[in-house]
């Protein structure tokens, strides 16, 4: 039986923020693979090209399928946390924009990365 699964508080709560990260991401990432002009645009400052918003908006929709789907949310998480991450820094450091819905997304990635995380048994192995 997975965490999830018990109908405890705390897996009522994953399940929660998992649907509102994965909801969330899919449409980041939908708005980034549809070209929807305020990703266009934000790409284009960044200066990296089209490419990038493209494997962003693939990474993100793959990320929040995987957070929503039953057998990998962890690594969906990270996925996430790696893509809003990144976001951030691109944030700060190239467009000197406010990074706080970025850092709350992040924040709530790395909440639900440590409540899926795989649990290790007998030896080593993820259980």
């Amino acid at each position: 039986m997975t965490p999830a699964s018990t109908g405890t508080p705390r897996s009522i709560a994953t399940w929660v923020l998992r649907a509102l990260l994965g909801v969330a991401f899919l449409v980041i990432g939908a708005a980034k693979l549809t070209s929807q002009p305020q990703t266009v645009q934000l790409f284009a400052a960044i200066g990296w090209g089209q490419w990038f918003r493209y494997l962003t908006g693939a990474l993100d929709v793959t990320g929040a399928l995987l957070v929503l789907s039953p057998w990998m949310p962890f690594y969906g998480a990270v996925v996430l946390g790696c893509s809003v991450g990144t976001a951030v820094v691109l944030s700060l450091a190239l467009l000197h924009n406010n990074p706080a819905a970025g850092v709350a997304l992040f924040a709530l990635a790395v909440a639900v990365a440590w409540l899926t995380r795989p649990r290790r048994v007998n030896g080593g192995r993820p259980a």
